[in-house]
């Protein structure tokens, strides 16, 4: 029996009282990669879910994560590298192709469970509201301190400090490379999967990535997003 959405337990009307501790964010994460794997890698014909984010993740009374909602869901033929479709989705998730060009594929669901991780690690929303007009990407607060290594402050205050770094590291880091502003760079879910679940090959080669080496934000990071210059396309705002 489903309990409760992964966003009822982050930002809820009682989050202060979270009972989200570090294992259970590490079972929700690579429970809901697989679901996205088997999704993408597995289903036939193979499925883009279109609107992954944490109030679509649910959670049972043991915390067990259930990928949900496929309302915006489409099926990718096969041999199509993607579909191109009105933009339909979450601000703060959407991939920027997506968001810009209406051009939806596994990849754009990759986007979207990088921030899904990066939220999940920190507890931090999506989108940060820093002035009445403009609001700063989780990715553009996070990437700084993940190539300083400063994972004290990329960890959710609410864990009080009790968590695995280098399961803290696996998480910011895959959410970091998934999100990522050119597709291309982007794993594919079967790789998250191994990755989140300590697959040491995979791992050290994304720790060594340019992306990680430098703690400047890239040219094509958003960095600020104004409300005045969100995408054209219909979307379904936070």
């Amino acid at each position: 029996m489903i309990n409760l959405s992964l966003l009822s337990h982050l930002h809820g009307q009682h989050s202060a009282e979270c009972h989200l501790d570090w294992t259970r964010r590490m079972n929700i994460a690579i429970g809901a990669a697989e679901g996205i794997a088997y999704l993408h890698h597995y289903a036939t014909p193979h499925i883009i879910h279109r609107d992954i984010k944490a109030s679509n993740v649910l959670l049972d009374g043991d915390f067990k994560a259930q990928v949900a909602d496929f309302g915006f869901a489409k099926f990718i033929p096969d041999g199509a590298t993607h579909v191109t479709t009105r933009v339909k989705g979450t601000l703060g998730y959407l991939a920027p192709e997506y968001a810009m060009y209406g051009k939806a594929s596994e990849s754009c669901d990759v986007y979207s469970f990088g921030i899904l991780l990066l939220e999940l690690a920190s507890g931090k929303k999506p989108l940060e509201k820093m002035s009445s007009t403009l609001k700063r990407a989780i990715t553009d607060w996070a990437l700084p301190l993940a190539c300083e290594r400063k994972f004290d402050e990329l960890a959710d205050p609410r864990l009080n400090g009790k968590y695995v770094e280098d399961e803290l590291k696996r998480v910011v880091f895959v959410g970091l490379i998934c999100a990522h502003s050119q597709p291309e760079k982007r794993p594919i879910m079967l790789d998250v999967v191994e990755m989140l679940k300590g697959d040491k090959e995979k791992f050290a080669a994304l720790e060594s990535d340019e992306m990680f080496k430098s703690t400047q934000v890239g040219e094509e990071s958003s960095e600020f997003i104004s409300d005045e210059k969100e995408p054209k396309q219909e979307i379904e705002n936070v």
